[in-house]
């Protein structure tokens, strides 16, 4: 994978730890992650592979004036797109039903 390419570089020879602080609406964990230092969700969103939720404004519109990653062409926030089109679409899905939601459910209390 292309994109895996550039993560590994951030990563490599470097111990990551997370730490889970709150979760969001959606019952998702909200953490940090680090490697030798580098705060990899800063350093994601610079890099233009992921959103800012919350933080990281300031790299955002930095990835968005170099027209980084998913700001290379048009791209639409999924808070905007979910706000125009009424909210989540996962809404009417159960979110225990697969073996992946229910792991992440386990792996939370840890």
């Amino acid at each position: 994978m292309r994109a895996a390419t550039p993560r590994a570089r951030l990563t490599r020879n470097r111990a990551v730890s997370c730490s889970g602080r709150q979760h969001d609406r959606y019952g998702r964990l909200l953490g940090d992650c680090k490697a030798g230092g580098v705060n990899l969700n800063s350093a994601q969103v610079e890099a233009g592979w992921a959103v800012a939720y919350g933080d990281f404004e300031a790299e955002q519109e930095r990835a968005r004036q170099r027209a980084a990653g998913l700001w290379a062409g048009s791209f639409e926030e999924p808070r905007a797109w979910r706000d125009a089109h009424g909210g989540m679409i996962e809404s009417d899905r159960d979110h225990g039903s697969s073996f992946l939601d229910w792991l992440r459910q386990i792996l939370r209390f840890f």
